[in-house]
């Protein structure tokens, strides 16, 4: 009778202990994984990994399964067939988050496969978790599908708290440039010189007007006319500004002398934008810049 019970005692003890020491390890071999893809030059391979990851439990800290470390490692490989069968066990572990549709994607753009690589990425970035790595997988497949509608439909797409994200709106900027929209709205027949009535108490913000008046703004640069005098930037930075003919002066208050900045600027009323002619954006660099009235 005594021998049963610490039978019993005993066989759920060392089932406890034996599960909390390979969770262990699996916590111990992810927390490395995790780092070494954080290394530009990676130090392990998809057999270490393979190796290191015991299958206790099958999904990390994050709620995602283990399989997803195989199918990064193979991708590193370029080993896609390895690389679609983790993909498949991953999404049966936790098909409740979009990771394995971000990992297809990424499948299929490197198998070319652009089709393919359009269904499962845009899955993934409307899908959850909201994250740079699923917009910025999306983005790589409009660019190499020269898709530039979907483009501007993708940044349309994120809420107001990731577009006040600058990492959103640079990786758009940067995919806008590769694509070439050509059909930007940089000529405004309806410009005008500038004057106080357009723009004091009104706030400014960067953009760029596709047709039908479709809009992309960039919150994180911004102009507001205070009074007639005085200008402040996204930073809240004040500075001083004289309107003078088809020019916009800047001056540091301290010093209404010397000017720190010349913009030839122009305003167009039907689209409430200021236009900035051949800005210096980078040394001997220079691009026509456009600011929308924030609503």
């Amino acid at each position: 009778m005594k021998n049963r019970f610490k039978l019993l005692f005993f066989l759920p003890l060392t089932f406890a202990l034996s599960f909390s020491f390979l969770a262990y390890k699996s916590s111990l071999a992810q927390r490395e994984i995790i780092f070494d893809l954080k290394r530009k030059n990676k130090s392990l391979s998809f057999k270490d990994i393979d190796n290191m990851l015991n299958g206790y439990p099958n999904i990390n800290s994050a709620a995602l399964p283990n399989d997803i470390w195989r199918v990064q490692y193979s991708l590193l490989e370029k080993n896609y067939i390895q690389a679609k069968r983790y993909v498949k066990s991953a999404a049966k572990v936790n098909p409740h988050v979009y990771v394995s549709e971000y990992l297809q994607g990424i499948i299929y753009l490197g198998e070319g496969k652009l089709d393919s690589a359009f269904y499962y990425s845009k899955k993934a970035f409307e899908g959850w978790p909201k994250n740079i790595q699923h917009y910025n997988s999306y983005v790589d497949v409009l660019e190499a599908k020269q898709d530039s509608s979907s483009l501007i439909k993708a940044y349309a797409f994120l809420d107001s708290t990731l577009k006040n994200r600058p990492e959103y709106f640079k990786r758009f900027y940067a995919s806008f440039n590769k694509i070439k929209l050509s059909y930007l709205v940089t000529n405004f027949e309806d410009q005008v010189e500038l004057n106080h009535d357009d723009l004091v108490g009104n706030k400014f913000i960067r953009g760029y007007i596709f047709p039908n008046k479709q809009v992309i703004k960039d919150t994180t640069f911004s102009y507001t006319f205070t009074s007639k005098k005085i200008i402040k930037n996204q930073n809240d930075d004040e500075f001083y500004y004289k309107l003078k003919n088809d020019t916009l002066l800047f001056f540091f208050k301290r010093d209404l002398t010397k000017p720190i900045a010349k913009y030839f600027a122009k305003y167009s009323p039907e689209y409430e934008t200021l236009i900035f002619r051949n800005i210096e954006f980078e040394k001997n660099k220079f691009q026509d810049q456009f600011f929308i009235k924030f609503q």
